[in-house]
């Protein structure tokens, strides 16, 4: 039984072929994206958008304000608009070509009609909804009426109290994003556990798990949209 289901593999994985050059330049950028989020601010050690730091000042320390884990991604689609899908060197001193090809130069690997036809834009404000969500139970003073609405469970059984709050976080996170309904709760939490004279890890723990919850609507977590958005379920 493997043995056949390795010969299928191993069919499968030579009818690829060699790796194209769109292929390797995907990889390159991918790999460069994500040293890029690593190194831009690892914790305890310089990272390289503190070259630009001393030029930024957000009120309370120096830290770069502008250069984001968003920049990456937007200098990395750059590249993805602008390198085209037949390797430039091509034809040059430098590569020489296979005599009869001709290459399209002009041919993106990237273009704006794939990026309108194939992007979800339902699924991306779906999401961004659960965001804004989270961003405005913060700004509005919402999120600090519900830490103090749970002074209630003061002197309850701990049991009691994680029971309260691993229900009432997996309904939040079933409308809001697992990683807004983290964001937005996390502060609260901890907070409460002071006013409850526990352990803070005894209900954030709690909380973070019960936020990986998150099965029934698209907006719950990425996941849960990436499927709806491929509109092949009944």
């Amino acid at each position: 039984k493997w043995r056949n289901v390795n010969q299928i593999i191993r069919k499968k994985y030579r009818t690829l072929g060699p790796l194209r050059f769109p292929e390797i330049v995907l990889f390159a950028l991918t790999v460069i994206l994500v040293l890029l989020w690593l190194l831009r601010d690892p914790a305890g050690l310089k990272g390289w958008a503190d070259m630009h730091s001393d030029n930024t000042w957000d009120g309370k320390d120096k830290k770069p304000v502008y250069l984001s884990d968003s920049w990456v991604v937007i200098l990395v689609g750059l590249c993805l608009f602008n390198i085209p899908t037949e390797n430039p060197l091509l034809g040059t001193w430098l590569w020489a070509a296979p005599p009869g090809k001709k290459f399209s130069r002009s041919e993106k690997l990237l273009t704006m009609d794939t990026v309108m036809q194939k992007t979800s834009w339902d699924v991306i404000i779906l999401l961004g909804g659960g965001y804004a969500i989270a961003a405005g139970c913060q700004s509005s003073g919402l999120s600090q009426w519900l830490g103090d609405s749970f002074s209630f469970l003061e002197g309850q059984d701990e049991r009691v109290v994680a029971l309260v709050i691993s229900t009432l976080v997996a309904f939040l996170t079933e409308v809001a994003s697992n990683t807004a309904s983290t964001t937005l709760l996390m502060p609260i939490l901890a907070a409460m556990s002071i006013s409850l004279k526990l352990n803070p890890l005894y209900l954030m723990l709690t909380g973070t798990i019960s936020a990986s919850l998150a099965f029934c609507l698209p907006s719950a977590t990425g996941p849960n949209a990436l499927v709806f958005s491929l509109r092949r379920f009944a």
